[in-house]
């Protein structure tokens, strides 16, 4: 009797959070689907982009599962299915979470997160600092779109990392966003190491 409703609580345990990651793929890629204008986007991370804790957990839910289909359990290998599933799911959306999305409204830095996304509007400000794997951005914005000039006091940072390879369409972008507003690349600019 214990095991038997041990067994139903497992089953519907692992049922729950499958579709539960299924749920949280889906709102992320129609999230993608959804972004309009997308003029620059690329990966983040310290695995080339990829998230390590769900391509790990996809990986071994594909080992467990070539086990189980090796030792022809029907249980085992639905389990193990479920799990891949899960994994898959969660490498999705961890994957898709992970990219920054430039585009014509502004910078998404998170497309599950709005509060990550600002729109250029709302940038009073920013340093670029060069390194040998690309350029780090750090914008000065507003936390309101309709915050005024005048209200300084709650400013929020937003620091990102741009790839070599997309540097000058960046900059190109951010010349004709913010160029009317802020003096973008008139010259050479301001070293970041003199203000330190």
């Amino acid at each position: 009797m214990l095991n038997t409703d041990f067994n139903i609580i497992f089953w519907f345990i692992l049922g729950v959070i499958t579709l539960g990651a299924a749920v949280m793929a889906t709102l992320t890629l129609i999230k993608v689907i959804r972004l309009r204008n997308v003029r620059l986007s690329w990966k983040t991370g310290k695995m080339q982009g990829y998230p390590l804790f769900s391509t790990l957990f996809l990986a071994s839910a594909f080992l467990v599962g070539a086990i189980a289909a090796y030792s022809g359990s029907l249980e085992e290998m639905i389990i193990a299915a479920l799990f891949g599933w899960l994994g898959l799911c969660w490498f999705t959306a961890s994957f898709f979470i992970a990219k920054r999305f430039i585009t014509d409204h502004g910078i998404v830095k998170n497309v599950n997160e709005p509060s990550q996304t600002v729109a250029w509007h709302q940038i009073l400000d920013f340093v670029e600092d060069e390194d040998e794997n690309g350029c780090r951005y750090i914008f000065i914005y507003y936390p309101d779109e309709h915050a005024c000039f005048k209200e300084c006091n709650n400013l929020i940072r937003l620091e990102l990392y741009v790839p070599w390879h997309h540097k000058k369409a960046f900059q190109k972008l951010i010349s004709h966003k913010l160029g009317s507003r802020i003096r973008c690349y008139l010259n050479e600019g301001i070293d970041v190491h003199k203000l330190d």
